[in-house]
């Protein structure tokens, strides 16, 4: 038996730090901390979609709130069936 998904709540953009560690990234889009680190590493992931921009700062790897409002805004919308 399938579950139910849970609904998308709307991001507030405006009330996020400037810059976000891969852990708030994926809960904030709802995409996996794998899919981050993956994609940091392998670059464009399956279906062609490309990596989030990430900047690097000591070992610390973290996404502009900006940056990465951008690449959600520009991933390709599905098709509802």
């Amino acid at each position: 038996m399938r579950t139910a998904s849970r609904p998308i709540q709307p991001i507030d953009w405006n009330s996020l730090p400037l810059l976000l560690g891969e852990k708030d990234a994926a809960s904030i889009t709802g995409l996996s901390l794998s899919f981050f680190r993956k994609s940091r590493c392998e670059g464009t992931r399956g279906k062609g979609m490309p990596p989030p921009p990430f900047v690097c700062i000591g070992g610390r790897r973290d996404y502009n709130a900006a940056d990465l409002r951008s690449w959600v805004e520009g991933l390709p919308s599905r098709e509802p069936i």
